[in-house]
């Protein structure tokens, strides 16, 4: 995603647009922080411009405020149109601010799908709140002018203070995403509402002529939260790259399947002269992102990865390394390379070594994920058998773990991961 922020002035209040989910049509607005007087009986609306157009799909409310009696409020979110919808109304009892710490770093949150109902809800507030009423009554209004937040209190004794508010909108857009080489141009085509995406179309022209047009590949596409095209990244999900060098650019979609950290993974269409259309072949980098770059400097570029067949197999994925993997594209096929590139692969069992070595003076050491790759890394250097011999020396001074903890330990460690070596192709 994008680090980037549009800075607009409203008014007095300065309204930074942050960066949405995945670069769609899910959006952040905030006012930044503020000092916004909420007075002791009354009334006031604190304005928020939208610039983006298109009809609502989602909605949610972020909100910070000092105050020390929530049961005098009643906080509310008008639309542009006029439409109010009542987000929590005298509600807290006892309790004192809508979130924590300065600014907008720790607010309350408002969303038709929150966890906790605003009736059972405590301050200050901080787990997401179901509102008073749907947010979704505003689907389907124009999202661009000016919102607003009111903030309305009835009971005289305690005045407070607006800190920051923000509105996170999703629109019902259609966005495409494009890119062209050579004569040939591929588009992207989708809607995406907090970070959902439907409707999914890719077009392929050559030479002028629509070639291919039709839902691109997915492994398992379903409307859930995360799964979609990778469109955050630099470059956007769409490349057009000469991948074998054979003069007939390959179309390549990035995807992420949704999930903690799995999976990525990028469809490759190939023209096929014979059939006159295009053909796709996946390739599959479970929980690491590729990087695309002409390693050999040959103008023949590969995918540079880790392999991802290591993650959870000796310990958690937060102590899983991996060894260097590096692809290429061959005519419709994916193909390990990764042997040619020996001082890629020597500087990558480098920074493993070094992890290992200092990941023994952790308060909680687990060099297991480690030293796996590291070995994997020695066996495509030709060093396996000396690399064995570090790993005997770690097991006699008891560096591969000496509690249960669901994943092997010692001499366990080693006989797993000998066979898992053997069955991988790595020795």
């Amino acid at each position: 995603m994008a680090d980037r922020r549009r800075i607009l002035l409203v008014g007095l209040l300065t309204v930074a647009l942050l960066p949405g989910a995945a670069a769609g049509a899910t959006r952040t607005y905030s006012t930044g922080p503020l000092s916004y007087a909420i007075p002791d009986v009354g009334s006031v609306d604190v304005p928020l411009t939208v610039p983006d157009r298109g009809p609502v799909s989602w909605l949610e409310v972020g909100l910070r405020i000092d105050h020390p009696r929530d049961s005098d409020l009643t906080l509310s979110l008008v639309s542009p149109a006029g439409t109010e919808v009542v987000l929590i109304a005298k509600r807290g009892g006892r309790g004192r601010n809508y979130g924590a710490g300065p600014g907008c770093r720790r607010m309350a949150f408002f969303a038709d799908d929150g966890f906790t109902p605003v009736a059972q809800g405590k301050a200050p507030f901080l787990d997401e709140l179901k509102p008073e009423q749907r947010l979704a009554t505003l689907n389907g209004e124009e999202a661009s002018g000016k919102w607003k937040l009111r903030i309305a209190d009835d009971t005289a004794g305690a005045a407070g203070t607006l800190r920051c508010w923000q509105l996170r909108l999703g629109r019902n857009v259609l966005e495409t995403q494009t890119a062209r080489a050579r004569g040939t141009e591929a588009a992207l085509s989708y809607r995406e509402s907090h970070d959902v995406y439907r409707a999914l179309q890719l077009r392929i022209s050559r030479r002028g002529r629509t070639t291919f047009a039709a839902a691109p590949r997915r492994l398992h596409a379903c409307a859930c939260p995360g799964d979609g095209p990778v469109v955050g990244q630099p470059g956007g999900a769409v490349h057009v790259r000469d991948l074998d060098r054979d003069g007939e650019p390959e179309v390549l979609v990035d995807f992420y399947s949704g999930g903690a950290h799995c999976c990525f993974y990028t469809d490759v269409y190939r023209y096929v002269a014979r059939s006159r259309t295009y053909r796709p072949t996946v390739g599959f980098w479970g929980d690491l992102y590729p990087k695309l770059a002409d390693l050999g400097l040959d103008g023949r570029p590969e995918f540079r990865t880790g392999d991802d067949r290591f993650a959870y197999v000796f310990t958690s994925f937060a102590g899983s390394a991996f060894p260097l993997r590096i692809l290429r594209f061959d005519h419709g096929r994916f193909v390990d390379v990764t042997r040619r590139f020996p001082k890629l692969v020597r500087r990558n069992a480098a920074e493993l070594y070094a992890r290992y070595r200092s990941g023994l003076r952790s308060a909680f050491p687990d060099v297991r994920g480690i030293l796996a790759a590291w070995l994997a890394d020695e066996y495509l250097l030709g060093r396996g058998a000396a690399g064995w011999r570090v790993l005997e020396r770690a097991e006699r001074r008891g560096e591969l773990g000496r509690r249960p903890d669901g994943w092997a330990t010692g001499r366990a460690y080693l006989r797993k991961l000998r066979a898992f070596l053997r069955r991988t192709g790595y020795s």
